[in-house]
């Protein structure tokens, strides 16, 4: 239980983390780029969803009251429709660029190439 409250939860509940999120930019949870975004997300394996986490708010733990009351809130915008530009995320708030890919094929491979090589902050 202590470390539950010092470190965050391990357990990445996806469903609680979609039903708070906002979408800003043209995006709704109706757009099909979104559609697609959850789809991708809940095809992940644990390993992946947290790094997610980490590349969405900079920690790769479950805040003490769960990902549905993140603060502040998950935020998804659209970033253009360039197929070729990566998803980019603001860790301090919680908010991931998205652009709008041709095809949900074409956003997997950019989302894990994303979270696969990002890093945070840190000192060497």
């Amino acid at each position: 239980e202590l470390e539950q409250l010092v470190c965050g939860g391990r357990v990445v509940d996806l469903s609680a983390l979609q039903a708070a999120t906002h979408y800003d930019d043209g995006y709704s949870q109706h757009s099909t780029a979104i559609r697609w975004f959850w789809e991708v997300v809940h095809s992940l394996d644990d390993a992946q969803q947290k790094r997610l986490l980490f590349f969405i708010t900079g920690s790769d733990r479950v805040p003490i009251k769960g990902l549905g009351h993140l603060s502040p809130p998950f935020v998804i915008s659209r970033n253009g429709n360039d197929n070729t530009r990566l998803p980019t995320a603001h860790t301090c708030f919680n908010h991931l660029l998205l652009p709008a890919y041709k095809d949900k094929d074409t956003m997997r491979q950019r989302l894990l190439l994303a979270i696969e090589n990002a890093e945070g902050f840190g000192l060497l």
